[in-house]
């Protein structure tokens, strides 16, 4: 009944075969309410997975909702799969109801590779506009999967609206154009449940309902509430829609853990693409004819009307099975994937001399056509065509590597990036990973190469930090010992810093949260690691400093925003890399003038604390060597 994962990629050809000269493979435009639940990013995850199957294609992603994160979120979801290039329309005005869980993780580009933001979005009516216009008559879907603003503002829209040079209303475009819209929305088993979605924006859905000039299928809340899915999903730290999961609050194991959760976002984009069966099975059935509208309170009022063009759906197959296959989309891998094999993360090389850059990437479904090297955005060298190291028939994989030499001119920090294009229009990236430039110093302290020896935890060491009295942890108990191959100190949580959720308000750079060791001699150095906060305790706003001491002076090793104390892990040189010589070392903390510092603290990896055993994890954190 079901597609293996490993057959998934010779499904994709056959359907992209077949699907290349259908006239009716859907043209399909995403409206999301992105941020509130973590089922939009199952669904946005699940279209993508569609697309690769060339089951439809995707025109645009349209965000209902304007949190600070819910452009790049959206982004990072579409570039994952390989479709940086698909636009984002965001609507006009605030619409910020509904947590923000997952966002600002996912939606940071240190994490997860993202260009568009909020600011660089086009507006939602403008793009709908635009890209309605470019379509073939009755060609494209609509499905809606949060608050409806961004139609409300769409079909008010005149003739040459701002000039676009469209000589029709929004109105007469979705005429034109729109073959049909799903909206999940409305509650036909309980009317009187003012549904999520309706409420986000009342007036959108009382607009749509009454004046939307063509079919509309209801998804309503019934169906996907009992469907269960999104615990099947792995790999959260480069699958944002898993990480989605995995921070959201609302899942069955809370926020923290991948969990299920209500599928109300993918019945109805299952829906969209796939309509009402599976190999003639029926999955849903559509109801008689209605008219619908909903009252002020965003209760849900329905009659039969046989001239009516508005149906809402029946659930028909069992439960289980609908989850079945609605998970298996969810957890369908990319058409392509490429990782960084070296450097190292956090690797130095001293000016003039020579990194090596080398990358592997597997392509299903398609070869790697070219693949580039990005220091900080630029390219490095000219696009190669890597070479094939294997080829696998059972499901099209094919594995590819590239290598070039890069010789830095001068201190700093650096990221780098690798992308890959494939022949199948795939364009994939790595999360940026950071490169120090550092002119070594010649080793003057007291302490040889020694990779069994955490340097925080020598004789002379002697660690602080600003957070006194009512602290959560103690500056020793983020420390690895790789003697023990443990924590030092096993505690509850294994964190320095503020109690959980206490609020520091704002932070000045001059006076910042720190965790501080400084050594009786100076000490050669040339690897550390530090854990940032837990993933349920993100900290994106956040500015930090890793910071050390040398005759006196305070110098940055490296510094920034969110990024690795967003959730994430610091780590700074490597074995035999050029060394520095300090004798503090500081990581600090503080507000971008704006935000406060909530819940800050680090945190150890590498032991047993609080229950969870995260020994066999890498890089270890908390932790500060001179090795070989």
């Amino acid at each position: 009944m079901f597609i293996s994962r490993m057959g998934w990629a010779l499904a994709i050809a056959a359907c992209a075969a077949l699907a290349a000269g259908a006239a009716d493979t859907p043209l399909v435009i995403l409206d999301t309410d992105m941020r509130s639940d973590c089922d939009d990013a199952g669904a946005l995850g699940m279209l993508h997975a569609l697309a690769d199957r060339g089951e439809c294609e995707i025109l645009g992603v349209m965000a209902s909702t304007t949190g600070p994160h819910v452009v790049a979120t959206i982004d990072a979801i579409n570039t994952y799969y390989g479709r940086p290039d698909l636009p984002v329309g965001l609507v006009a005005g605030e619409h910020t109801r509904g947590g923000d869980d997952y966002a600002p993780v996912v939606g940071d580009p240190k994490r997860f590779p993202s260009t568009l933001t909020n600011e660089t979005a086009e507006d939602s009516a403008a793009l709908y506009r635009r890209l309605l216009h470019e379509a073939p008559d009755n060609s494209v879907k609509i499905v809606v999967i949060g608050g409806q603003p961004c139609l409300y503002q769409f079909l008010q829209t005149e003739a040459d609206h701002e000039g676009d040079g469209v000589e029709k209303t929004g109105r007469e475009l979705a005429e034109a154009k729109v073959q049909e819209l799903v909206l999940m929305a409305a509650n036909f088993e309980n009317p009187d449940h003012a549904e999520w979605n309706v409420t986000l924006h009342v007036p959108g859905a009382q607009l749509v309902a009454e004046a939307w000039p063509g079919p509309i299928v209801y998804s309503g809340y019934e169906i996907g509430h009992v469907i269960q899915t999104g615990g099947a999903l792995t790999d959260p730290e480069t699958n944002p829609v898993a990480m989605s999961y995995k921070l959201y609050g609302g899942t069955e194991g809370g926020q923290g853990v991948i969990g299920n959760r209500s599928s109300w976002d993918q019945a109805a984009v299952y829906y969209t693409v796939r309509g009402l069966e599976h190999e003639g099975e029926p999955i849903w059935s559509l109801s008689e004819p209605v008219d619908v509208r909903f009252d002020d309170d965003g209760r849900t009022l329905y009659e039969e009307n046989p001239d009516a063009d508005r149906r809402y759906k029946i659930q028909e197959m069992p439960i289980e099975d609908t989850a079945a296959l609605i998970e298996e989309l969810m957890t369908q891998p990319p058409r392509a994937s490429v990782e960084i094999a070296a450097p190292a993360p956090g690797a130095t090389v001293a000016p003039g001399a020579e990194l090596t850059l080398s990358l592997e990437a597997a392509t299903r479904g398609g070869d790697t056509a070219s693949a580039v090297f990005l220091v900080d955005g630029e390219p490095v060298a000219p696009a190669a065509r890597p070479r094939f190291q294997e080829r696998r028939p059972d499901y099209d994989l094919a594995r590819v590597s590239l290598g070039l030499a890069w010789t830095p001119e001068a201190e700093g920090s650096h990221y780098l990036q690798a992308r890959i294009e494939t022949s199948n229009g795939g364009v994939f990236y790595t999360p940026p990973r950071p490169v120090s430039v550092v002119e070594g110093m010649e080793p003057t302290g007291d302490n040889a190469p020694d990779p069994a020896l955490n340097l925080a935890l020598t004789p002379d060491a002697n660690l602080s930090g600003s957070i006194e009295g009512d602290q959560r942890g103690h500056p020793l108990e983020i420390l690895y010992n790789p003697q023990e191959a443990a924590y030092h100190i096993g505690g509850d949580w294994n964190e320095y810093g503020a109690p959980f959720e206490a609020d520091l308000g704002l932070v000045s750079e001059d006076d910042p949260f720190y965790w501080r060791v400084e050594w009786d001699q100076p000490k050669n150095i040339n690897y550390l690691t530090f854990g940032g906060t837990y993933s349920n305790q993100p900290q994106p706003f956040t500015m930090w400093k890793v910071e050390y001491r040398h005759e006196g002076e305070w110098r940055a090793i490296r510094e920034g925003q969110g990024g690795w104390i967003n959730t994430g892990t610091f780590v700074w040189g490597q074995a035999g890399g050029p060394a520095i010589v300090a004798d503090a070392l500081r990581v600090a903390a503080y507000s971008d003038g704006e935000h406060p510092l909530w819940s800050i603290h680090l945190r150890g990896r590498g032991g047993l604390s609080a229950g969870i055993d995260d020994s066999e994890t890498e890089p270890k954190a908390s932790l500060i060597l001179y090795k070989d």
